[in-house]
């Protein structure tokens, strides 16, 4: 019986072997522009199907964040020719859907909650831009309009742009920030797994008491480069992510007083088990650095220990900072790592046949220091640590929603424990 089955299944693979791909077709598509579809497909046409190029153009459709599931399948014709069809799921509700706007509270860790109103349009025109704006008031007041276009000319040319202003109390300085800022960056893919970007922001930026006032302006070059070759940017279960920028701050007011940041970040995502499994285990790991040279402003000091660094430490206050015993975690160069064991629960599918949703649950152990002084005196300090939960939602207008809990410790001690939400993954 086995060699019956085993003889019956020969013709069959070698007849799958010779599939020629003689037609591509996309559909579902309403509002989305068809040559916005069309150039994320990169299976070739008069040549053997191939399931793994079909399934990086899913993955591709799926990482525009414009459509709610992109499916694919190849359709039987005469001669052992086949149409591959990329059926795609797109939101066009107006509410909801290209547009999400009306009152909006907003949870920032540093100034903790705000509110306010204002929207954003993604697809904007059905071409994959994204428009927002709006203001806020309470830990942050906020007013500020955005542009992003991911490919708005040229051979994957980007554009983003954005004029903001913010205000809000210093967390653990006693200062009243002010902010103004415009910022322009020009960007490139190499390929679909390299990207160069460049641009400047032009600040200026006004501390303030009751009786004094400190007042900076720069104009900040900026540039970054990533190698990025994650299966899917939402919830990457293969896959690296390497990333090279830089923020350099020119003062306008005639002092000299300039400064470089060098960031550096490594990520890796390793699939446990099957690979067709659709709730798989998932390793996770990553590496950042935070170099910086030139004149060192206590005003513009950084902190460790909250959710972008090590979980399970509230964010520092003004107690912290003028306590001797915590001078660790504030500091100009720094190092982290963080690796996270998840599991997929939910796999991403179109809830309501409208919005993307899916949930992964995992635990974590992250590791940094800080120093004030140079870069070399990281290597001799004791790191701080977290560890705990983390609760990772994909959800639409956002990269992910993530809810962790943690415990931080210091020499052996724990000090700290946290709850922390945030809109973008650790790793």
């Amino acid at each position: 019986m086995k060699l019956r089955g085993f003889l019956f299944f020969i013709p069959i693979l070698g007849f799958c072997q010779e599939l020629i791909v003689s037609e591509i077709i996309h559909k579902g598509n309403t509002l989305t522009k068809d040559y916005i579809i069309s150039r994320e497909i990169q299976h070739p046409i008069d040549a053997p199907l191939d399931s793994s190029i079909a399934v990086e153009d899913r993955n591709r459709l799926i990482n525009l964040g414009i459509f709610a599931n992109v499916n694919w399948r190849a359709i039987p014709l005469d001669n052992k020719n086949v149409r591959l069809e990329y059926e795609i799921l797109e939101n066009t509700k107006f509410y909801g859907g290209r547009f999400l706007g009306g009152p909006n509270p907003s949870y920032d860790e540093e100034t903790g909650w705000s509110f306010g109103g204002g929207g954003a349009f993604k697809n904007f025109r059905g071409r994959n831009e994204q428009l927002g704006g709006g203001f806020m008031l309470g830990g942050r007041n906020t007013f500020g309009i955005s542009y992003f276009n991911p490919w708005i000319t040229g051979d994957h040319v980007s554009l983003k742009a954005d004029v903001a202003k913010v205000m809000f109390h210093h967390p653990y300085l006693q200062y009243d920030v002010e902010l103004r800022t415009m910022e322009l960056i020009v960007g490139r893919f190499f390929g679909y797994e390299k990207k160069a970007a460049i641009g400047f922001e032009i600040e200026a930026v006004d501390f303030k008491t009751d009786s004094t006032k400190i007042s900076y302006q720069y104009f900040a070059p900026m540039g970054s480069f990533h190698y990025d070759t994650r299966d899917l940017y939402a919830n990457p279960t293969t896959g690296v992510l390497f990333k090279q920028s830089f923020v350099s701050r020119i003062n306008l007011n005639g002092k000299f007083e300039n400064n470089f940041v060098w960031f550096q970040s490594y990520s890796f995502y390793k699939h446990l088990g099957k690979l067709d499994n659709n709730k798989p285990w998932i390793l996770a790991w990553g590496f950042k650095t935070h170099m910086n040279f030139g004149i060192k402003d206590q005003h513009f000091l950084a902190s460790m220990g909250e959710s972008g660094s090590v979980r399970g430490w509230h964010y520092p206050n003004h107690a912290n900072y003028n306590d001797p015993d915590q001078v660790y975690r504030f500091g100009f160069h720094n190092m982290k790592t963080a690796i996270e064991l998840r599991k997929v629960v939910v796999p991403r599918f179109p809830m309501a046949n409208l919005f993307e949703f899916g949930v992964t649950i995992g635990a974590f152990i992250d590791l940094g220091v800080t120093t004030q002084e140079n870069f070399k005196d990281l290597f001799k300090m004791k790191p701080i640590l977290g560890t705990g939960f983390t609760f990772q939602f994909q959800m639409p207008f956002v990269n992910v929603l993530r809810l962790d809990y943690g415990w931080g410790f210091y020499n052996g001690q724990q000090v700290d424990q946290a709850f922390h939400i945030a809109t973008d993954h650790q790793i």
